[in-house]
């Protein structure tokens, strides 16, 4: 099997480099506005992710159950939601196809506004049939680096907060200012495989093509952790190292809620505090009864890291005659190079990730996405023009696209890769370069997924 792989590898390169070498000595004409092709919209039907991996035990099955409800219970101030939040709950936000997704049809962060009596406005950014969106400050007042979260809600009003006066921020200033950037909930499914990815793999990935990617201008890198140099690979600049971190910083930053990986109140206001402990961490007494004894025993961020990790991977639509076509397109021109088709874990503890190949479409490293869609914010080793290879699986069910959710067009989302730096220019060249018929079967090929 290794030597078959190994063989189908090379001729795929082989036919790859043979189309792109010969498309950049002298690409003809772009069709003029990608004339006649559309997004054919996302794919209708029961939602093709949120299950349980394949091949876990029953004890593995019991867990991921039992986080999955975890998952889906909605805070409030007694258990640790504010002073701060974005979202009430992980599932509000991640909830699109199924449990566990990006945003849904009808943004909820409306609702969450004034709910139990809570009295914040609504930013101007923030729309019913918009995307959930999280609002990050470029810059402090004083000119240094911010780039860090801005929560659109306060829990002033709300009738377990009584004697909270604090105030949201002043949005519609840093509007004014440009200073103000945004990003939407990335899906969770699959990310235990992602999560179980060796590093030598992903190096040998980012390093293979070389010359292809030389000519293509492609080069990129992995964000890496600060203190021990290894390779970061969740969120939208991949600059979390974990599931568990993953999952630490999101209730806290997002929800308020402090725990095991993030135990401080961001928001000191003493009138504002209404739990005098750590809000979420192991549970000595396990009265959840939920039938999975690690999970009644484990904190809420414990449980939330197993359910992304027991999540299997989005399923792609049935192949048809024009999804394998736009396949074949989307690797002749050069998308593979960093949306990798696929990866193989190595040995796991759990028995549905061992040596398991399967399909993000997504190298995980950080390229520059050049001023276009520049934020302005570094994390980690990803500077303000970087952003992660987004995976492509599951965007056939996925509704709004982009880092900040500017669009729901699959072709402008294609479209708004190029602009003056992005490592993607030459790749959006030769898709500029097709004939119609091929940009349209490109375009069904990853609604496929």
């Amino acid at each position: 099997m290794p030597n078959r792989i190994n063989l189908n590898t090379l001729v795929i390169l082989a036919i790859t480099c043979l189309f792109n070498f010969s498309a950049l000595a002298g690409l003809p004409t772009p069709p003029p506005q990608n004339q006649g092709v559309n997004d054919p919209g996302i794919q209708n039907g029961s939602a093709r992710a949120g299950a349980a991996l394949p091949g876990l035990n029953s004890l593995e099955m019991s867990f991921f159950n039992s986080s999955k409800a975890r998952f889906l219970n909605i805070d409030a101030v007694s258990n640790g939601l504010g002073p701060r939040y974005n979202g009430t709950g992980c599932s509000t936000c991640h909830a699109w196809p199924s449990v566990g997704g990006t945003s849904p049809t009808h943004n909820p962060q409306i609702a969450m506004a004034t709910i139990d009596g809570a009295q914040n406005s609504i930013p101007s950014f923030i729309n019913l049939n918009g995307p959930v969106r999280v609002a990050r400050f470029v810059k402090n007042p004083d000119g240094s680096a911010d780039g860090g979260v801005h929560d659109l809600f306060v829990i002033t009003g709300r009738h377990d907060a009584p004697g909270c006066q604090i105030q949201q921020p002043n949005f519609n200033a840093q509007l004014a200012n440009n200073n103000i950037v945004f990003r939407i909930p990335t899906p969770l499914y699959g990310l235990g495989l992602v999560e179980n990815v060796s590093e030598l793999t992903l190096k040998n990935v980012l390093a293979s093509n070389a010359p292809l990617k030389t000519q293509l201008g492609i080069s990129g890198h992995y964000n890496v952790n600060g203190n021990d140099g290894t390779i970061t690979r969740f969120g939208w600049k991949a600059q979390n190292k974990s599931l568990l971190m993953f999952a630490g910083e999101a209730y806290n930053v997002e929800s308020g809620v402090t725990n095991d990986l993030f135990p401080n109140e961001r928001e000191t206001d003493p009138n504002c505090q209404f739990n005098n402990s750590l809000e979420d961490t192991s549970d000595l007494t396990a009265n959840n009864n939920s039938g999975s004894p690690v999970s009644d025993y484990s904190s809420d961020i414990v449980n939330f890291a197993a359910f992304s990790r027991l999540s299997a991977a989005p399923q792609p639509a049935p192949p048809t005659t024009v999804t394998v076509h736009g396949k074949a397109v989307f690797n002749s021109i050069g998308c593979q190079l960093c949306h990798t088709p696929t990866l193989v874990t190595e040995n796991s503890s759990f028995t549905a990730q061992n040596n398991i190949s399967f399909n993000p479409y997504s190298d995980f490293a950080v390229h520059s996405m050049g001023k276009g869609l520049a934020d302005g914010i570094s994390q980690g080793t990803a500077n303000g023009q970087e952003f992660r290879t987004a995976p492509l699986w599951g965007v056939g069910q996925r509704i709004w696209l982009m880092h900040d959710g500017r669009t729901a067009d699959l072709l402008q989302a294609i479209n708004q890769h190029a602009s003056p730096g992005s490592e993607a220019n030459a790749v959006i060249q030769n898709f500029k370069s097709l004939n119609p018929q091929d940009q349209q079967s490109l375009l069904v090929f990853l609604r496929s997924l």
